[in-house]
């Protein structure tokens, strides 16, 4: 007796977790829907007979007729009365014996499915869903259909596209089933068919004769399917916005191969119709949902969607379900799109019932979508965002959002299943499917647990124990012969190893085993030559399931010097099982790297590097150094190889620097030297051999570095730093102080001062600007503001001020990024505020002044922290096409140089990610580029040709190393070369590049090469002249034969570019081939080969 109490006890909390009250939003009005017992209806048609008394119903069953008084049931509605199997029964529960119980009102309706449930002629008593659409309709956002992409359906079809003898029940608002991109899969009711014919073109059904063929169903007529809001034979909806069943339809089923729109998962399986909404009027719920599901059961359909449903109990939803999966249907339901957890205390239908397989919605990054509901009872995921499929209106497409979505791609990799296995029954079709699913916990963590199985897979779900699955895992580039440093870089022979993979799935599931796998390497990138192209894998040519395999023979191939691009394009075509069922055949695209960095390169700086490197020749045998402090306290001064240092270097410096070094004139020789803060609170001094010149305390911590300027024109370099406190300290080089400092200016600053002549007056003053905004111009003479200064800013700034004359008029002008606000300023000499643009966020990077586009204007350049990169002109204007972002932290300032062939330069920087960019005005980066090389790159760069071989190098450090780029590309023009415009980081651009400062290359009459070279269809030949003369660049056949002249005439001293698109002198197109150009200027005569390729 104990024991009963304690059960009965669980049923009654039970049944008050499950209670759900009525909202007329998602419950039928005066309806309840229930189930009476056998011993209620003895007969098995499930009729009952009653007869209405004073308004209400009465059948004689006295507990019931008692309810129908207190209630006021009015009604009694039998919901099957036609069942196929009607000895079929749910523990006892059969579907004829369900009925709709009428109320006269609302009133009471909670309290009476209370009542009713406790009644003994009930097996349970109801509220009725209205069955509510799983979507969220939005406007079209994608072009394509990524989902495929996703779940790997290209790889399934390969191998299985469905059949029509597979049916998929569409059950919901109704399908326009004479869109062109789902007519060709249209289920026709073979038992119907006799006698009745299509109106494609007008979407009517004609002929029948009005009577059930017994095929199930029990509809007449049902050539298509069936309309259950009009009780008709034609399923079809033409109401624009109740196009949920014709978009659900194309996700699951739209035709595939046919040239138009869009193909849904199982692109040739036959589509079922079954409408639950009105033709006139727009509607979200969904009519006689259940009914749609048991006729779809009944007329054979092997998979049936229900993309909709609605909160309750469960009990009429689960026993519909389960006749149809006795029936042989899978039923594949849509989880809800609120966003809410599925538990004891909250469920949705169909969504929740047993046999059901419910769907959530992901993203295209297996993200659950914001809107998808989830909890235990969900067993599978599919891409529900941004869904591209079938609409209605003018028989064209649109996306959508909804777990609606989800439903029915799943629901077609579930008929793709069936079709290779028409045996299976929907459990074994829900087990496949959960069990290949691939895992998506770890990429929603908050959701581990409650997204079923996965996100679906189509490929493994159909194939995995019928093909190997062979993958690329690894691969390996070994440098056969070249230069002997060991890294493979264009103009060598390189060998190739690839390492396969036939993996195990996330549950222990193995692919089949792999047998004769062989590989083909293949390629006709211009440059590159395969020269062992096959190779066998594995052991003995086999990759069984769960094991990995490499080429027991690798490729080898070469390339020409002047490949154009670092990254070459191969295939690699693996087969295997040539004799099975399946043998398995595919095509991987590879692209393989060849590395930029410079032979020795990267050395480690024990940490993140303090600042940018200094490029200078200290030696002087014409190849310049690399200058740059390590975590270690070292200042290292490194060949451009790597391979030895100067004379003097490594210089300890006894503890770490601050900022960057600053390079000066010496007054004792014709040799630079150096100077950088210390974190020890000074500065020092030393020499290009490495001698210590002097250590000056400054008392104070300074948040930027040192520079170096000539203050006034009668005297030699100066060392300046400006100390946070504001102590403005200007050494001599012997370590003496200037008369007169060091001298306190108002405020607080986080960056280093900058110097400049802003008056005319021939002397450099100080500029600085406080956390505060206030902008200071100090003279050195006076120690004071000069007229016109301070000027307030709106904000503080810890970038460094930038002075040039941007505008080519004499007159320079002060540029400043504000921190923290956004804010680009540009101030003029007399301390009038000429330019004050917002660009918004945060700045951590000085303004850059260069030209981009090569019209002989320069541009302003600002690159936020967030990654936007601003290119402005002189008065401010954003140039078209700018602002845009490469969505990355950024806190390293650009160099800029035209170096790709093309009139923009590449605006170079690094990111927080460890990413190397270099963008152009058009918004794409330069071939190559982005170059993912280290961790993040805080410090901006510094370019040369630092080897001689006419092609720039970039020099930086990220938080590890300091990197050498050797691009292989010539050097055309460098822009802006280093960190604040100058080695001597005093942010002065006066316009010319001083070979005594080593800011740039000499400029020399030189040829420089083509690019691309092999090229198809045109080559940009570079060259530079160090003077004005008269040029000549001819190009000459292999027979010495001049075929065309590109230049014949005067120009002016620079870099120059010409472009050759393959034409002779008359205009014809020349064979392809190689070529030789040769430019002549004066004395100087060079010639070069290229090669066109078609």
């Amino acid at each position: 007796m104990k024991k009963l109490m304690i059960i009965l006890t669980l049923i009654m909390i039970s049944t008050a977790m499950f209670a759900v009250k009525f909202d007329p939003y998602w419950f039928e009005s005066r309806t309840i829907i229930g189930c009476f017992t056998r011993d209620a209806i003895p007969n098995i048609d499930g009729k009952i007979d009653f007869t209405i008394k004073n308004g209400v119903v009465n059948t004689g069953l006295t507990s019931f007729d008692d309810l129908a008084k207190e209630f006021k049931i009015v009604d009694l509605k039998q919901a099957h009365s036609y069942v196929k199997q009607p000895e079929w029964n749910d523990k006892g529960m059969y579907l004829q014996h369900v009925y709709r119980i009428m109320l006269d009102s609302d009133d009471m309706i909670d309290a009476a499915v209370e009542a009713l449930q406790k009644d003994k002629h009930f097996h349970y008593a109801e509220l009725e869903t209205i069955n509510r659409q799983k979507f969220v309709p939005n406007d079209p956002m994608l072009p394509q259909q990524y989902a495929h992409d996703v779940i790997q359906s290209f790889d399934a079809w390969d191998y299985v596209q469905g059949s029509h003898d597979v049916l998929v029940s569409i059950t919901d608002s109704g399908v326009k089933w004479n869109h062109p991109d789902l007519r060709a899969n249209i289920w026709i009711n073979p038992a119907e068919a006799p006698g009745m014919t299509i109106d494609w073109d007008a979407g009517l059904i004609l002929g029948g004769d009005g009577v059930d063929a017994g095929e199930g169903g029990n509809k007449a007529d049902d050539l298509v399917g069936w309309d259950f809001y009009h009780n008709n034979n034609n399923p079809i909806q033409n109401f624009a916005s109740n196009y949920h069943g014709t978009h659900v339809a194309g996700c699951a089923a739209a035709v595939g191969d046919n040239g138009i729109g869009v193909v849904g998962s199982a692109p040739n399986v036959s589509i079922l119709s079954c409408k639950g909404a009105p033709s006139g009027t727009a509607s979200t719920g969904i009519y006689a949902g259940y009914d749609q599901i048991k006729y779809s059961a009944e007329i054979g359909a092997h998979i049936i969607n229900a993309s909709w449903g609605g909160p309750g109990n469960g009990a009429y939803p689960n026993q519909v379900v389960n006749y149809a999966t006795n029936l042989g249907s899978l039923v594949v339901t849509a989880a809800g799109n609120d966003n809410t957890e599925h538990t004891n205390a909250y469920q949705d239908y169909p969504a929740d019932c047993a046999n059901a397989l419910s769907v959530a919605a992901t993203d295209m990054h297996d993200n659950k979508a914001s809107f998808s509901d989830f909890g235990m009872p969900i067993d599978i995921c599919a891409p529900g965002q941004g869904i591209l499929s079938t609409v209605i209106a003018s028989n064209s497409y649109d996306t959508a959002n909804g777990t609606s979505m989800a439903s029915p791609i799943v629901a077609g990799v579930a008929a793709l299943i069936k079709t290779m296995h028409m045996n299976y029954t929907p459990q074994q079709l829900k087990d496949r499917i959960m069990l290949t699913a691939d895992p998506i916990d770890d990429i929603n963590p908050n959701h581990a647990g409650k997204l079923g199985a996965g996100r679906v897979n189509a490929y493994t779900a159909t194939m995995y124990d019928k093909i190997p699955n062979i993958t690329l895992e690894e691969m390996t580039l070994t440098e056969v012969s070249g230069d002997g440093d060991g890294i493979p870089n264009p103009g060598e022979t390189v060998k190739l190893t690839v390492n396969l993979t036939n993996p195990m799935m996330g549950l222990g599931i193995l692919w089949a085993d792999a047998t004769e796998v062989e590989g083909r390497l293949r390629t006709n990138y211009p440059g590159v030559t395969i020269i062992d192209s096959v190779s066998v894998f594995g052991h003995n040519g086999n990759i069984f399931g769960g094991s990995e395999g490499i080429n027991q023979t690798p490729f080898v191939f070469s390339t020409i010097a002047g490949l154009p691009s670092e990254s070459i394009p191969f295939e690699l075509v693996i087969t295997s099982n040539p004799d099975a069922e399946y043998p398995f055949l595919r095509t991987y695209p590879i692209d393989v790297e060849l590395s930029l960095v410079q032979d020795g390169w990267p050395q480690e700086t024990f940490g993140a590097s303090p600042g940018s490197p200094v490029l200078v020749d200290l030696t002087g045998d014409g190849n310049r150094e690399v200058v740059y402090a390590d975590q270690s306290g070292n200042v290292n001064a490194y060949n451009y190889s790597s391979s030895a240092q100067a004379p003097g270097f490594p210089l300890s410096l006894g503890t770490t620097t601050l900022g960057s070094i600053a390079m000066g004139s010496s007054e004792s020789s014709d040799n630079p030297f150096f100077a950088v803060n210390l974190t020890n609170n000074s500065i020092v001094a030393f020499s290009h051999n490495g001698d210590i010149l002097f250590t000056q305390e400054l008392g104070a911590n300074t948040r930027g570095g040192v520079i170096i300027a000539k203050l006034d024109q009668d005297e030699g370099d100066k060392i300046i730093a400006l100390t946070q406190n504001g102590n403005l300290h200007i050494l001599n080089q012997d370590g003496s102080y200037v008369s007169g400092y060091p001298k306190n200016i108002t405020g607080a600053y986080f960056s280093a001062p900058s110097a400049a002549d802003i008056n005319g007056d021939g002397n450099m003053e100080i500029i600085a600007c406080s956390m505060t905004g206030a902008l200071n111009v100090i003279s050195l003479n006076t120690g004071e503001n000069i007229a016109g200064f301070p000027v307030n800013l709106a904000a503080g700034s810890q970038n460094p001020v930038i002075i040039a004359d941007v505008n080519n008029n004499g007159n320079p002008e002060i540029f400043i990024s504000t921190s923290t606000n956004g804010t680009l300023y540009a101030i003029s000499s007399t301390g009038n505020i000429r330019l004050e643009k917002s660009i918004g966020g945060n700045i951590r990077t000085n303004p850059v002044i260069a030209d981009v586009n090569n019209d002989g204007n320069k541009e302003i350049i600002v690159v936020t922290a967030n990654g936007g990169v601003h290119i402005m002109d002189s008065s401010g204007n954003d140039l078209p096409g700018t602002p845009f972002t490469i969505d990355a932290n950024v806190e390293a300032a650009p160099v800029v140089a035209r170096f790709d062939g093309s009139s923009q330069a590449g605006i170079i920087f690094g990111d927080g990610s460890g990413y190397l960019h270099s963008v152009r005005l058009d918004g794409t980066e330069s071939p190559n580029f982005p170059m993912k090389l280290g961790m993040n790159i805080k410090v901006s760069a510094a370019i040369t040709d630092i080897d001689n071989d006419g092609d720039i190098d970039i020099v930086f450090p990220d938080n590890e190393n300091l990197y050498v780029i050797d691009i292989k590309r010539p050097a055309q023009s460098f822009e802006w070369v280093c960190y604040t415009g100058s080695y001597s980081r005093n942010g002065f651009i006066d316009g010319t590049v001083s070979n005594e400062d080593n800011l740039a290359p000499i400029v020399k009459t030189e040829l420089l090469g083509a690019f691309p070279n092999p090229f198809n269809p045109t080559t940009t030949i570079n060259f530079n002249l160090k003077d004005a003369a008269n040029v000549s660049l001819d190009i000459f056949n292999q027979r010495g034969q001049k075929v065309h002249t590109l230049v014949n005439g005067n120009l002016p001293a620079g870099a120059h570019s010409y472009i050759w698109d393959g034409v002779d002198n008359k205009g014809n197109r020349v064979a392809s081939g190689m070529y030789l150009y040769r430019m002549k200027s004066g004395k100087y005569s060079n010639t070069k080969k290229m090669i066109l390729m078609k």
